[in-house]
């Protein structure tokens, strides 16, 4: 039952997923994001709701349109995949997943924990958006990190006991972006864009100061992995067209680093991260 009611999450989140990916194609474009069927762009055909299904319609189409057979953008698959494991992800942290629904006395806590899972999915998909979008524009609009922030609010809000943890967010969210202010000021926004400064600000308040030190280090260290592969695959002339991985990659080309942020997020917040132990040095006291 529990693995079934995980495949029902998963599909739920690749829908999202899709819906995801129409918000980053048309944010600032003019195009309604709630209007308006999806289109093949190779032959303009309005796709019906068989082509519509999150992942199955593209493994069944075999990533080529049914109309035309132009070939459709992976990113869809993978975007739509990615959202998926997501939405497993703040179910099992939420305490969604494995709730016993048998349980009728205790619909008090199924209200609380499907409320937990509904903000949870939100700033994942808040996150991926960011990624999505970062990822082809090169900038972090402000109003995504807006509505990050907003529902990082409602998340923090709703474990808070007291107004203590949020001012102690608000003061790590502060903690944390400071020195980076501090580097983009310095440098003039060669080594680090605003957006990700205001980035780091807003992740600081959802996951506090330890997770949030320890998701913006494992975000440097993934950003430096990703970058020696793009530069190994350079040198041994390896044709692999990928985002940060594509031939005309330097070690000076200027790349994204919201993707990294995001992914260092997901890891620090799934697996509660202490990387510098600082729980543990706290306790010796």
């Amino acid at each position: 039952m529990q693995y079934f009611f995980g495949f029902i999450i998963f599909l739920f989140g690749a829908a999202l997923g899709s819906f995801i990916l129409v918000v980053a194609n048309r944010y600032n474009t003019g195009l309604p994001f709630f209007k308006g069927r999806s289109i093949c762009f190779s032959c303009n055909v309005q796709l019906k709701n068989k082509d519509l299904f999150p992942i199955f319609s593209f493994l069944s189409l075999k990533g080529k349109c049914r109309y035309c057979e132009s070939k459709i953008s992976k990113e869809t698959l993978v975007v739509e995949i990615l959202m998926g494991f997501l939405s497993v992800i703040a179910a099992l942290k939420s305490g969604f997943f494995g709730f016993d629904f048998s349980i009728i006395h205790n619909s008090y806590f199924l209200i609380q924990n499907f409320l937990n899972f509904i903000i949870l999915l939100s700033i994942f998909a808040t996150i991926l958006l960011i990624s999505i979008y970062d990822l082809k524009h090169f900038i972090i609009p402000d109003s995504f990190l807006i509505a990050l922030f907003i529902f990082s609010l409602f998340y923090v809000l709703l474990l808070a006991t007291g107004y203590w943890l949020l001012a102690t967010n608000f003061l790590s969210a502060v903690l944390l972006a400071l020195p980076f202010l501090l580097i983009f000021l310095i440098f003039k926004g060669r080594w680090l864009g605003f957006g990700d400064v205001k980035y780091i600000l807003v992740l600081g308040f959802f996951l506090g100061f330890v997770e949030g030190l320890s998701a913006v280090i494992l975000s440097f260290w993934i950003g430096a992995v990703f970058s020696l592969i793009a530069l190994s695959l350079k040198y041994f002339k390896l044709h692999l067209n990928l985002p940060l991985l594509r031939n005309n990659f330097t070690i000076k080309s200027e790349i994204p680093f919201g993707p990294f942020l995001s992914t260092g997020i997901i890891i620090s917040f799934y697996f509660s991260l202490d990387i510098f132990q600082i729980h543990e040095f706290f306790n010796i006291f």
